[in-house]
């Protein structure tokens, strides 16, 4: 054994941050003789990067052509042992321990590790070393931005529908539609809650219906910035499915389900400039046969801070005013959370701490090399745990109850004669299998 190091975060064993905590803890170096170095670095780096690459043609030609982008959050460095103008410095055989702290901006957005692109926090100890290689030795830590639901847009409290119709076949064999309604009670969760979906299908086809596959999906939005030319791409995660009943022709029916939120990041739009996340619930009609299939879907926003029983009140003229919380003596006025509390949920007793987990659904970038002469240096390869395992980030899981089911037939019918939409299967001539 030459040298060990150990990155420790102080009481946060998992090294779990909100965006305005400080990050503090110590660097252990164990040696079990003399080195000499020019110094020890800590430096502790925040950043979005994303990279891909697609086939172009320039001149006519086909060639691969990467696209990048990189933000900058954090960029702290500090000197354990000697500094910029040292030569030679001896670092005696033992134990030695150098303790450091860091603000984090507010602003940060939350950690991500995708395909294509990632939000990462990490610190690294690095030892330069005269005339030979340095030696380097990282931890990542996780950095959540507060998304408190309650202070986001009161229609996440507001039911959502969608609905969506398809015909099979072209004139004269042109079949009568399937058609396929979806009602949630809001649109606002946290992980740990679980998604009540009120599906309402009405095959009126001659195609049977063999399954309902809801789906939990994740949208993440990549951008590259200069010096790399402008350009987007997507990518789709699914993070939770459910398979559901099979429909018959000529019937209609009204299921209800629920589909888990695992643990996530929370929905951003904002923060990031290179790397935007939704989520949206998918609910998809496998029909038989070398038929599409029907997809119906509506947006739904993760937030850290779930939705509280009590609507808060956003007062006139103070929106930008800062707010305390302590003097509100039992009203619910809206604010922002407190920037540097380290339990945002706090303020309301109902909601109970979270646990925190990994986000099984994320894969990691891929360190990739091509022969571009436009492609930059490739990224840093993925940070592994002190397990060993890759990095994932942790993320808040609540153990709270989730909103109640949509209300059954009666709402989708009200919600169909509010709206003036004629569904022919209410048509009282037609009897067709099980109608509702």
């Amino acid at each position: 054994m030459a040298v060990t190091c150990e990155i420790d975060f102080d009481n946060n064993p998992h090294g779990t941050y909100f965006g305005g905590q400080v990050v503090s803890g110590r660097v252990t170096l164990r040696l079990d003789k003399v080195k000499m170095v020019k110094a020890v670095t800590l430096n502790i780096t925040g950043y979005a990067e994303t990279r891909w690459s697609e086939r172009v043609t320039t001149n006519r030609r086909r060639r691969r052509r990467t696209f990048y982008g990189r933000e900058d959050y954090i960029a702290s460095k500090t000197f354990l042992v000697g500094s910029n103008l040292s030569s030679q410095v001896p670092i005696e055989a033992g134990i030695h321990t150098y303790n450091f702290t860091c603000q984090i901006p507010t602003e940060c957005p939350s950690s991500f590790e995708g395909i294509n692109g990632r939000v990462r926090y990490m610190t690294n100890v690095t030892l330069v070393r005269p005339w030979k290689f340095d030696q380097s030795y990282t931890r990542c830590f996780t950095v959540l931005k507060v998304m408190d639901l309650n202070f986001d847009s009161p229609l996440l409290r507001v039911p959502a529908h969608s609905e969506t119709s398809k015909t099979y076949c072209c004139w004269p064999c042109k079949s009568d539609p399937l058609s396929l309604q979806l009602t949630l009670p809001q649109t606002g969760f946290v992980p740990g809650q679980s998604i009540p979906l009120s599906v309402l299908v009405t095959n009126e086809s001659h195609i049977p219906v063999e399954q309902l596959l809801m789906t939990f999906a994740m949208l993440v939005t990549y951008h590259s910035k200069p010096p790399s030319m402008p350009n987007t791409t997507s990518e789709r995660l699914v993070v939770n499915t459910l398979k559901g009943d099979s429909v018959q022709r000529n019937c209609k029916k009204l299921f209800n389900y629920e589909i888990k939120v695992p643990a996530t990041p929370p929905t951003c739009f904002n923060l990031c400039g290179i790397i935007q996340i939704a989520y949206q619930v998918e609910v998809e009609a496998q029909v038989k046969g070398c038929h599409h299939n029907e997809v119906v879907s509506i947006p739904v926003t993760i937030g850290s801070v779930p939705l509280s029983q009590h609507v808060p009140i956003q007062p006139r003229g103070l929106i930008h005013q800062p707010l305390d919380v302590n003097g509100l003596g039992g009203g619910h006025m809206a604010t922002a959370p407190p920037p540097n509390a380290a339990n945002p949920w706090a303020i309301d007793d109902s909601i109970p701490p979270p646990n925190y987990q990994e986000a099984l659904h994320m894969r990691s970038t891929a360190d990739t090399k091509t022969d571009d002469i436009d492609d930059p240096e490739p990224v840093q390869p993925n940070t592994l745990n002190l397990d060993g395992t890759n990095y994932r980030p942790l993320y808040p899981v609540f153990d709270i109850p989730s909103p109640s089911a949509p209300p059954p037939s009666d709402y989708t019918q009200n919600y169909m004669a509010e709206r003036a939409f004629v569904n022919p299967a209410m048509d009282g001539d037609k009897d067709k299998g099980t109608w509702l």
